[in-house]
C-alpha cells in the first residue's frame, strides 16, 4: 500500500513538471517561424502570427498566435502570449496559455506559457531578424 502511494505521487509530481524548450526563428511574412532546438518538443517547428504590434518609445508591445507543429505540418498545441521587446538591447519577453491541442496533448490546455529571449536585428531597411529563445508551459 505504501509502495502504491509513491509511486502515485512520483508520478504526479512527474506530470507537473513545466514542459521547457529552446527556439531559433526568423522572421516571417506573417510573424515568426522557429525550429526548436532542444527540449520537450525538440525537432518540431513553431509558428507566431503577430495580429497586433504597437511600438512606444524603446518597446515594441505585442501579442500574437501560436503553434507548433509535428515534422509534417500537424498542429499539435497552440495558444496565445502577449509581451513587450526592448528595442535597445532586443530583449524580449511574453506570458500565454495553451488555448487548444491534439489528444495526447489535451492535458495542457489552460496552462500558462512563458516566453523569453533575444532579437538580433540584422538589416534595418528591409527590417530583417532573426532569434533565440525559450518557452515554458506550466
Amino acid at each position: 500500500m505504501i509502495f502504491s502511494l509513491m509511486l502515485v505521487s512520483v508520478a504526479m509530481v512527474q506530470a507537473m513538471k513545466p514542459l521547457r524548450f529552446e527556439v531559433v526563428g526568423w522572421k516571417e511574412d506573417f510573424g515568426w517561424g522557429a525550429t526548436i532546438t532542444s527540449g520537450d518538443f525538440e525537432g518540431m517547428t513553431m509558428y507566431w502570427d503577430q495580429p497586433i504590434v504597437e511600438q512606444k518609445g524603446g518597446r515594441v508591445y505585442f501579442f500574437e498566435q501560436w503553434w507548433i507543429e509535428d515534422g509534417g505540418e500537424n498542429v499539435i498545441l497552440s495558444g496565445f502570449d502577449e509581451g513587450v521587446t526592448r528595442i535597445k538591447n532586443g530583449k524580449f519577453t511574453g506570458n500565454g496559455k495553451v488555448t487548444d491541442a491534439v489528444t495526447e496533448w489535451k492535458h495542457l490546455i489552460g496552462l500558462k506559457e512563458h516566453c523569453e529571449g533575444t532579437v538580433i536585428f540584422v538589416t534595418p531597411d528591409p527590417m530583417t531578424w532573426t532569434f533565440t529563445g525559450t518557452i515554458q508551459i506550466n
